[in-house]
């Protein structure tokens, strides 16, 4: 028989938003996360049930180390399959093995960049077939070499650990509003090739005429701060000690924010279709006043209210005034385009031995 091939996550540019999608695989597979950066190990320990959490001095942590040490990495970085040949050629023939990498997305939105490169994978992570149609859009599905459909394991994890994860919201942040209220979650994507963002374009729209009546609940990619770092700071800190409005920074977790809120806010980000597992109203700001109607990279627009950029100052009004009629509107939308992004549901024993079969095959 032979021998059981030795899997592990790298994270190995410490990309903090990385571990809510790394740590889950991680998990299922049984195999440990590794770690350069202490922040990012302290909140995998912290926020990740059942995941065997490593750090790994920085100094340590090289293509022989990981070589030497296991079979298969798991990574959400990209790294073509063509570059990844290349850097382990020499290893691979010292060690007498082949290395073999799966990518794990970390989320999947309708930014058609990012995804065209995942083709170019050793072994890619699908979530259903909206994934696969895009690719094929962009014509860049012929480029897979080998992929698994993955189904939502995020959110199965989720709910494997609802009441852990339940308890944490109430603790780190429904705690920090004043009072109880309906709330708003604002998650903008960074400023990418695309110039996707909304945070510095919409900040005053969104926070200073935020209503009493909310809570607000920022999602902070952790790249808006590099991206214009004197407006993100500036922003940070006229808003900052507001009753009903929290940042969250360096707060890897998606599925349990998007559990307590009740309104999604957002433009091109991923966690726009992770928030469809909750069927809940979705308003979209869209920035660059593309044609959602003919436009692939707005599918998911059609799952919730549009804003346009004249309309940004009527934000608040235009919520008031569609939430009443959301759900006749968008609720099987919203379901629809679930099930054709992620599909059925797939046990972690099933996905795990597919996982395998993919990198043994």
């Amino acid at each position: 028989m032979a021998q059981e091939k030795k899997g592990v996550g790298v994270n190995p540019q410490a990309n903090i938003h990385y571990t809510d999608h790394l740590a889950p695989i991680c998990t299922l597979m049984g195999i440990p996360l590794l770690f350069i950066d202490e922040l990012d190990y302290e909140l995998g320990q912290k926020y990740y049930p059942g995941l065997k959490a490593e750090k790994v001095e920085y100094e340590a942590f090289d293509p022989e180390f990981l070589i030497s040490h296991y079979d298969v990495l798991f990574m959400s970085d990209l790294w073509d399959r063509k570059t990844f040949r290349e850097k382990y050629f020499h290893l691979e023939m010292k060690y007498q093995k082949r290395l073999r990498n799966v990518h794990c997305p970390h989320g999947f939105s309708d930014k058609g960049f990012y995804l065209k490169k995942s083709a170019h994978e050793d072994i890619t992570l699908i979530y259903g077939e909206n994934m696969l149609d895009q690719l094929k859009h962009y014509q860049s599905f012929d480029y897979l070499n080998a992929y698994v459909i993955s189904g939502n394991y995020r959110y199965t994890y989720y709910k494997k650990h609802q009441q852990f994860y339940e308890k944490i919201v109430q603790e780190e942040i429904l705690s920090q509003f004043s009072e109880a209220r309906p709330t708003i979650l604002y998650a903008p994507t960074w400023l990418d090739l695309e110039e996707s963002t909304t945070f510095f374009d919409t900040a005053k729209h969104i926070l200073d005429a935020l209503p009493q009546k909310y809570n607000l609940i920022v999602k902070l990619h952790p790249r808006l701060e590099l991206d214009d770092t004197v407006n993100y700071y500036q922003i940070l800190g006229k808003h900052q000690g507001k009753n009903n409005i929290l940042f969250l920074k360096d707060f890897p977790l998606v599925y349990p924010l998007l559990a307590c809120s009740d309104i999604y806010l957002g433009d091109m980000s991923s966690v726009g279709y992770d928030f469809l597992a909750f069927n809940k109203p979705m308003f979209f700001l869209n920035k660059q006043k593309r044609d959602s109607k003919t436009d692939r990279g707005l599918y998911l627009f059609r799952c919730g209210t549009e804003i346009m950029p004249e309309d940004f100052g009527k934000l608040y009004q235009i919520i008031e005034e569609t939430l009443p009629c959301d759900a006749e509107r968008y609720s099987q939308v919203r379901q629809d385009v679930y099930s054709y992004t992620f599909g059925a549901e797939k046990s972690f024993p099933q996905l795990k031995a597919e996982i395998i079969e993919a990198y043994n095959s």
